[in-house]
């Protein structure tokens, strides 16, 4: 085989092997220009993401700032129904006192009634 004739058949298989280098080069800037658009979503993503985390985080801190506060108010309110509750009980033990002492004079009011009721009508 002479050399022209080697190089005739070597021609057309690096042409082939040169136009699948060309389709592949091509691909592989596809491939490139798919992943960058990725890797700027994904980054994109990350920023929303942290974004949102750091909301979340304020949004905690803030909700647990106002638990603390409606707690210490529970606690202020507990103590004062505790007051008022003992204030209520001490009035309530006054007025049994006071009722008691209203039955005793009560019982000693009707004795001196029949009394004056007797006498009244032993004189007729």
């Amino acid at each position: 085989m002479t050399a022209d004739q080697r190089l005739d058949q070597l021609e057309p298989l690096v042409s082939q092997t040169l136009a699948v280098a060309d389709r592949h080069t091509a691909q592989l800037k596809q491939i490139y220009g798919a992943v960058n658009q990725l890797l700027e979503a994904g980054q994109m993503q990350s920023d929303n993401t942290q974004f949102v985390l750091r909301e979340v985080s304020e949004l905690r801190q803030d909700m647990n700032r106002e638990i603390g506060g409606v707690k210490k108010e529970m606690q202020e309110l507990k103590e004062e129904v505790s007051q008022a509750q003992s204030m209520t009980n001490l009035r309530l033990g006054v007025m049994e006192n006071s009722l008691s002492i209203v039955g005793v004079k009560v019982t000693d009011l009707d004795a001196k009634l029949d009394r004056i009721l007797g006498l009244l009508s032993d004189s007729k």
